[in-house]
């Protein structure tokens, strides 16, 4: 177990969070009655984790969506309190952990960049310093002094990276922050950080790119259904979880097909589309995903998962899920999302889409997808990929 020592930046003790889901009654009777309680259900998003992270290392959360990353990411940052346990950060702390996070919608860029500065009390020199930097890293163009209410999520993503590794933070807690932009933002960024824990700031990141954490971090921790599956070594950490999810294939398989007989009219709608106009789906080039939901009984933990297969059925290593729709959900929306670009062999696939309630499936649908463009060149040790993409729910 982690110890009061100040070798450690980072010190999580048994750490546990629970939330308590469903209706909150706000009736005098029921609060007297203990109605209220009872009408509610309690999750346990993190379970009795225990690590402990040197000053100046990096340690990389891995694990499947709805595993507790974030969550315990945001434990560790103040913006949750720990059910049960404790944590110790020592240091001061830059938490990057969503999108737009610390930025005033009305302001510009730039504004927004200064104001950040100031609220962790460094001065304007400092800031004007720097200013050049920012502007690079987040290559948003002349948008730097548009007001942030009118960027992309990316840009966002973008700018608030690079405004955070300009803070002089001692501890930099970090959710898919270098998963956003082209490979040129992304190769730089990690630089970025390895150079942040080169000069001694300690890091803690989140991110399904699992080649990356086993080059940089200094040890990885993997969570699954909130509890600590794993802890140390990145390569042995990372060997253990593909061979756990790789065994989880052939399970979700067969609940997909159960649940493809049972309640496909969830996903009510599906409408695929090339993102730049072009006549059909081409590799290189953008796609764009329009989802409908119709959704009679609330659903826990919601999320979409998408998943490219060949026409024969064989698995492609793509995929995208979408998890921003709250703890509940019942009712109807329109999911619209956009893949920047599509990485796909030219051929005949089909798009599995899966609506999920508490991590079980709940609804498939599949929808066919023709993909025309000669073959492209790849590498074999690059592992496993997640498709880049943005996403709004209205």
């Amino acid at each position: 177990d982690p110890v009061d020592d100040h070798r450690y930046a980072i010190e999580a003790s048994h750490v546990s969070k629970r939330f308590m889901l469903g209706s909150r009654s706000t009736s005098i009777k029921d609060r007297l009655t203990g109605f209220s309680d009872r009408s509610r259900t309690e999750f346990w998003a993190v379970r009795d984790v225990s690590v402990a992270v040197e000053k100046g290392s990096m340690l990389g959360v891995i694990g499947r969506n709805g595993s507790g990353k974030s969550t315990f990411l945001r434990t560790l940052g103040g913006i949750y309190r720990p059910t049960e346990g404790e944590v110790r950060i020592r240091g001061r702390v830059t938490a990057l952990l969503e999108l737009g996070a610390g930025f005033h919608p009305e302001l510009t860029g730039r504004e927004n960049a200064y104001m950040n500065g100031a609220v962790v009390g460094l001065s304007r020199d400092y800031m004007d310093d720097v200013m050049g930097a920012i502007v690079e890293m987040a290559d948003i163009g002349t948008f730097i002094d548009a007001p942030v209410e009118t960027y992309s999520s990316g840009m966002k993503a973008r700018l608030g990276f690079a405004v955070s590794v300009q803070l002089q933070p001692e501890v930099l807690l970090a959710d898919e922050i270098t998963a956003v932009g082209d490979i040129t933002f992304r190769e730089h960024g990690t630089r970025r950080m390895q150079a942040l824990r080169e000069s001694g700031v300690t890091i803690v990141q989140v991110s399904h790119s699992l080649s990356m954490l086993q080059d940089t971090c200094d040890q990885v921790l993997w969570l699954h259904q909130g509890e600590m599956m794993g802890l140390g070594d990145p390569a042995e950490v990372i060997a253990d979880y593909m061979a756990h999810a790789a065994s989880d294939t052939l399970t979700q398989a067969r609940s997909a097909a159960a649940a493809e007989a049972v309640r496909p009219e969830l996903i009510s709608r599906i409408d695929v589309s090339p993102a730049d106009g072009r006549a059909e789906p081409t590799v290189g080039h953008g796609l764009r995903l329009m989802i409908g939901l119709d959704v009679p009984e609330e659903l826990v933990r919601p999320s979409l998962r998408l998943r490219f297969i060949r026409g024969n059925g064989a698995p492609t290593p793509y995929g995208i899920t979408f998890a921003e729709m709250g703890d509940t959900f019942v009712g109807t929306a329109a999911i619209s999302g956009e893949v920047p670009e599509l990485p796909l062999l030219n051929g005949r696939y089909r798009l599995v889409i899966e609506l999920l309630s508490d991590g079980e499936i709940v609804s498939v649908r599949k929808v066919p997808l023709d993909v025309k463009s000669p073959l492209l060149d790849g590498d074999p040790n690059t592992g496993f990929i997640e498709l880049e993409s943005s996403w709004l729910l209205s």
